[in-house]
């Protein structure tokens, strides 16, 4: 982003930086979001059913939030409103996003971009948004979540086979924050740690794919009756393939 640049921030806690000025409604930064994605411009109608799907607002709210909205952005460095008037709302190409940020870093293919990009990831996507019942039923989330896990393997990957497996365990971590229930995300981060010797690490992963699966409490039934190859055979089959690879202080095998 440079100074001339509002940048929305979706890559975990929402915000909206390089603000000339602060909103005084929480509905307008909302509406600067969703805004941000999408940039064919949308009818008053639509990103108010989107902001409050759960019941119709006034005009005076619609045009107040807008008015919010289109003043705490202010004018571009090339003098035009960055929100201008109209039916169809529109964000000038001087209000960005590190979704679009991560995305350029991503198509670089270099290996220091793709840490950049990775970087960008502070938590989970579209996080503390008041209503993100739109980024989930439109797929923005999830259309997000792909480009981030899409590079984040690519990297590790890349990472690991050059023997980086310290940078292959960090990009890994930053793509969990993004996408805590993928698998090809914890075998990436078994290979890394594995390659490290951090015996301790491999078992925290285990546990922690364990916590956070869908289905917690019928998740953590089903592994305290059958074990945990009932739940995740193919990261837990993985896991315990590790452990025999590095034996245990003695020449022990491991075992999970």
């Amino acid at each position: 982003m440079t100074h001339e640049e509002v940048e929305v921030g979706v890559l975990g806690p929402v915000s909206v930086s390089g603000l000339p000025f602060a909103f005084h409604r929480a509905a307008a930064r909302e509406l600067v979001i969703y805004l941000a994605f999408h940039r064919g411009g949308v009818r008053h109608s639509e990103w108010s059913l989107a902001l409050w799907p759960e019941r119709p607002v006034s005009l005076a709210t619609v045009h107040s939030t807008a008015s919010d909205a289109r003043r705490a952005l202010g004018r571009a460095p090339d003098g035009a409103l960055r929100l201008p008037c109209g039916s169809v709302l529109r964000l000038h190409a001087s209000v960005v996003s590190d979704v679009d940020r991560f995305a350029a870093l991503s198509r670089s293919q270099t290996k220091e971009g793709w840490i950049e990009a990775a970087g960008l990831v502070r938590g989970p996507l579209f996080g503390g948004l008041r209503r993100a019942d739109w980024a989930i039923l439109e797929g923005v989330q999830a259309h997000v979540e792909a480009l981030v896990v899409h590079t984040v393997l690519q990297a590790a990957e890349a990472f690991w086979r050059d023997g980086r497996a310290a940078d292959a365990e960090w990009i890994v971590r930053r793509g969990l924050l993004a996408s805590p229930y993928d698998e090809r995300l914890y075998r990436l981060l078994l290979l890394a740690l594995a390659a490290q010797g951090n015996r301790i690490g491999m078992r925290a992963a285990m546990a922690q794919l364990l916590v956070v699966s869908k289905g917690a409490r019928a998740t953590f039934r089903a592994w305290n009756a059958r074990g945990t190859d009932a739940l995740w055979p193919r990261p837990t089959e993985l896991c315990q393939e590790l452990l025999r690879q590095w034996p245990a202080p003695g020449g022990v095998p491991a075992r999970l």
